[in-house]
């Protein structure tokens, strides 16, 4: 079983992958195939190339055929004439004269080497041969070639036979000589589709060449570099590409004229040994990759255009969909297999209940949303009732304490319904948006605080961060409270302009920090009205403490370089965990 890892790529790689595979044995015996079928084709084109060279060698063979014919002929007659040197010599002379110029020389060589009978009619003297003095010691037939006779002065083949008398006594040798120029002049005889070789060329056991067809100094231009003659004597015929002494590639073929003692070579072009075909020249493993890649390329279009080609539509399709698209074209799955045009189906239908299902989420979301929304805007008007009925009551207190308590309270029952306004505002239902609450919060306290005496300059910078309506409205109340704090105390300087800065950011290690400053008055200088450090209210102290506890953070307020600086920490709750905790509220 194939195990893929996450990366290794599509469904289009795995199907090439798997059918690749699949496809290698059918390439396997496809290569087998070709090379048994190659080795056919060269053991063919090896015992053509053998019968190539008899027939191209036709008319030397015949000739050595004719020498050997005429040397057994001559080891049969010349006993009875051996005595009669002119008898003889005549009648080798009548020899020689019917086979033309076939041969240069025809005699008989006693043991002695004083040869009297021979067809050039005068006498030899060979007793001091090396010839002589080896056919002597081994009686047999030998072929010799010599570069320069000593009879004929030229470049001859020499076939010497043992002749015997009557009684089986060895009393001498034939000797037929036959010119090198001769086996030259005959040329090559015509062969098949092979072509014709470069060269013919006899050797004996020892590696001698003996004759060639066209020179024995340019036939050791065309003998086997790698191939020594001598290794080849015994050859039963063989045919082999190896390199000639110019570096050229050729072909060769050896086959035995006389067994252990002839044997003819031919040399033909390299190409001899290569047989047309339609992949001439490329590797054995060509044409199998060929089909192998051939099969593979329709596999995997049959594959492309039945399955990868409707997946990708309906890949397409799907990622549209989760992306938030809901405007989709109907899947044409044109010449799909039925189990895809199925799973299309399902997954239309499966996209229409979605929408239908998302359709009926959005409308209950908004019926809550306009519910919350009224009890938002009810809460801040039964706020603002309170704050009318405070204000009632605070026309009829009758000491300054009572009055600045009640508008104390009054103040705060504001804030407190300004901030169910702006919650009645803000977009969503789930998630407040920081960046649209606190600055409206912000603004609407300076709005009340802000008199033709009293003048501030708000820096306001509050990042995006989403909070639970929970944290939302504790946080606003923290706000509210502190910039109260802020607009009373803050140093309005010279020009009676107080300077006030709100913050909300989220810091570095996670949580959200809000940060509330105002001015103070430097040293020595004149304030006007109050003390420039807050006093220290108990209410409004309790008051920051309950709503830092109910966001789980921590304020601290102080001076700070030349300003009064009030911080709130805490860490935002995640949307899911808000609304958890209205579930385990709910009875």
């Amino acid at each position: 079983m194939i195990r893929w890892r996450r990366g290794t790529g599509g469904l289009g790689l795995r199907l090439t992958v798997i059918m690749g595979a699949v496809l290698t044995p059918l390439a396997v015996l496809s290569y087998a195939q070709t090379l048994a079928t190659e080795r056919a084709a060269e053991n063919r084109l090896r015992a053509a190339i053998l019968g190539e060279t008899l027939m191209a060698a036709a008319p030397q063979v015949d000739l050595l055929m004719q020498a050997r014919g005429t040397a057994v002929a001559l080891a049969a007659s010349l006993p009875q004439l051996a005595t009669d040197p002119a008898a003889c010599s005549a009648y080798l002379r009548h020899v020689a004269e019917e086979a033309g110029n076939d041969y240069s020389f025809l005699g008989f060589v006693p043991l002695d080497g004083q040869i009297r009978c021979a067809s050039t009619g005068a006498p030899h003297d060979l007793s001091a041969s090396a010839w002589l003095a080896d056919l002597r010691e081994n009686p047999r037939p030998k072929l010799t070639v010599n570069r320069d006779g000593p009879l004929s002065g030229t470049s001859i083949l020499n076939l010497s036979l043992p002749v015997t008398d009557d009684a089986g006594r060895l009393i001498g040798f034939s000797s037929v000589s036959m010119p090198q120029s001769e086996f030259q002049a005959r040329g090559l005889a015509p062969t098949g589709s092979v072509g014709q070789p470069l060269a013919v060329v006899t050797f004996d056991p020892a590696g001698t060449v003996l004759t060639a067809t066209n020179g024995l100094e340019a036939a050791a231009r065309l003998l086997p570099a790698g191939h020594a003659l001598s290794d080849l004597a015994g050859a039963r015929g063989e045919s082999f590409l190896d390199r000639a002494p110019d570096g050229q590639r050729h072909a060769f073929a050896v086959v035995p004229l006389w067994p252990g003692e002839l044997y003819l070579l031919s040399s033909w072009p390299a190409d001899a040994l290569d047989e047309p075909r339609l992949l001439s020249g490329w590797p054995p493993f060509a044409f199998p990759a060929l089909m192998w890649a051939a099969s593979l390329a329709v596999a995997w279009i049959a594959a492309h255009s039945q399955v990868l080609r409707q997946i990708r539509a309906l890949r397409a399709s799907i990622t549209a969909f989760a992306e938030g698209e809901r405007r989709l074209p109907p899947l044409r799955l044109t010449g799909a297999a039925n189990e895809l045009r199925d799973v299309a189906e399902a997954y239309e239908r499966m996209t229409r209940a979605v929408v239908q299902d998302e359709a009926d989420l959005e409308n209950v979301i908004h019926q809550k949303e306009v519910l919350l929304r009224e009890v938002h805007h009810r809460v801040k008007n039964n706020l603002q009732l309170i704050a009318s009925i405070l204000n009632m009551q605070l026309r009829r207190a009758r000491t300054d304490e009572a009055r600045a308590a009640m508008r104390n309270v009054q103040e705060r029952v504001l804030s407190l319904a300004t901030i169910h306004r702006e919650l009645y505002l803000t977009s969503g239902q789930t998630d407040i948006r920081a960046d649209e609450l606190l600055p409206r919060i912000a603004a609407h306290v300076l709005k009340i605080g802000t008199t033709p005496e009293r003048q501030f300059d708000l820096d306001l910078r509050v990042d995006e961060i989403r909070l639970v309506p929970d944290q939302a409205v504790a946080l606003a109340l923290f706000l509210a409270e502190g910039l109260d704090k802020a607009l009373k105390h803050a140093w309005r300087g010279p020009r009676g302009i107080a300077a006030v800065g709100v913050s909300f950011t989220r810091t570095a290690e996670g949580p959200v920090l809000l940060r509330v400053t105002n001015t103070l008055a430097p040293e020595g200088a004149v304030t006007d009205p109050g003390p420039m450090l807050p006093a220290s209210d108990g209410f409004g102290e309790k008051l920051l403490a309950a709503f830092a506890s109910q966001l789980d953070g921590s304020f601290s307020r102080g001076p700070e370089a030349g300003q009064y600086v009030l911080r709130l920490s805490f860490p935002p709750a995640a949307l899911e965990a808000g609304e958890e905790r209205h579930r385990r509220a709910e009875p």
